[in-house]
Parts: structure tokens; C-alpha cells; sequence
């Protein structure tokens, strides 16, 4: 009687596993918030502050889990006053669209996003020094770079939150003259020779629109 009893528990945990399919999303529609971390070039690393990134976009997962999107990106970075000794106060905004390759894959309802980003950028350097110099921010363009994690959570069957990791790579090195003043006071100007770069951490939402 006892090995009737342990045999049924043994059948009945192999059917539960049995059907147990992990979700295979199709289209979703995502939303990440993170904090930047600058980490070069050095004037962009000391002057200013990451407070906020942006990405709202779309994505399409194949059955090999394969993965495909678009979607815009806005980060704010404001001049840390306490940093600079000239007064120079203001803020860059980095606006720009890109594309996505990537993969997403679930195992039951924990879920594995990660990719990489390309696209391209506008920089707002609206500065007290460029309202001053040009009576507007100055503005360049660059393509950026972003390597993507996203570890996700199913919150009912068409939503699920995640965490949200990036390291972002610019195609612009932060000058005085961006900023609208002559020196940086206290960074040599052989500092300044690297590219705009920052990693990010965030929380991110996404709704699915079907699945395979």
C-alpha cells in the first residue's frame, strides 16, 4: 500500500513537471527608469550628476528566441555645482532612437533579456555659460552603444517587472567648449580625449501582447 502511495506522489510530480511550459513571449512593449553612473571622460565624470534615463520601446521575440526592437532613449545629467568653481550651472539631455538585437527567454517565470543597443543621439548643453555665449544650449549628435541586462519577474501573464542593467558608450568626448567655457579648472585637457560613457541601473515594465 505504501509503494502504491509513493508511486502516485512520484506520477503526480512528473505530470506537474510535465506541464510546466515556460513562457515564450512574441511582441511586448517595454519601459525601463535607471540611474546613470558616469564613468568617463573625466569632466563628464566630476561636473556632472546621472539622475535619470528614460527607454520606452517595442520588441519582437522569434521562437528561437531571437530577439528584435526599437525605441527612444532621454537621459538627464545636471552640472554639479559644488564641483566647478566658475558658477556654471545647467544640465545635458541626451535624446535619441535606437535599435535592438538581442535574446529574451524564459525559465517558468523568471525571464533573460539581454542585447545590445545602437543608435543615434542628440546633446543638449543648456548651460548658464551657453544661454550666456549663444543664447541657446549647444547641441551636437553622436551614435551611442549600449550592452543590456534584464532580469525579469511574471507578474500576472501579460505583465512582468525587471531589473534593468546598461553600460552606455557615446560618440562625444565632454569639452569646455560644449559646456560654453574656456577651461575646465583642475582636469588637463589630455583628460578629455575619451568618449562619453556611464552605466546604468534601473527597474523596468513589460506588457506582452502574445505568446508563441
Amino acid at each position: 500500500m505504501n509503494k502504491l502511495i509513493v508511486l502516485a506522489l512520484l506520477l503526480s510530480l512528473f505530470f506537474n513537471a510535465q506541464s510546466q511550459v515556460d513562457f515564450a513571449p512574441k511582441s511586448s512593449f517595454k519601459v525601463e527608469i535607471g540611474l546613470p553612473n558616469n564613468v568617463s571622460n573625466v569632466a563628464f565624470r566630476e561636473l556632472l550628476q546621472g539622475l535619470v534615463v528614460v527607454t520606452p520601446s517595442f520588441q519582437h521575440t522569434f521562437e528561437n528566441t531571437l530577439s528584435i526592437g526599437a525605441g527612444i532613449r532621454y537621459g538627464f545629467f545636471n552640472v554639479n555645482e559644488f564641483k566647478n568653481n566658475v558658477d556654471l550651472t545647467g544640465a545635458i539631455h541626451i535624446a535619441g532612437a535606437f535599435v535592438k538585437v538581442g535574446q529574451e527567454k524564459f525559465y517558468g517565470n523568471f525571464g533573460v533579456d539581454y542585447g545590445v543597443r545602437i543608435g543615434y543621439a542628440a546633446n543638449f548643453f543648456a548651460t548658464n555659460y551657453n544661454d550666456s555665449l549663444r543664447g541657446k544650449p549647444f547641441i551636437n549628435d553622436a551614435v551611442f552603444v549600449e550592452p543590456t541586462l534584464g532580469l525579469s519577474l511574471m507578474a500576472t501573464e501579460k505583465t512582468s517587472f525587471r531589473l534593468a542593467l546598461g553600460y552606455a558608450l557615446h560618440g562625444f568626448k565632454t569639452s569646455p567648449y560644449h559646456m560654453g567655457v574656456d577651461t575646465f579648472s583642475g582636469i588637463n585637457n589630455s583628460k578629455l580625449d575619451k568618449n562619453t560613457s556611464y552605466f546604468t541601473i534601473g527597474f523596468g515594465y513589460s506588457y506582452y501582447f502574445g505568446k508563441m
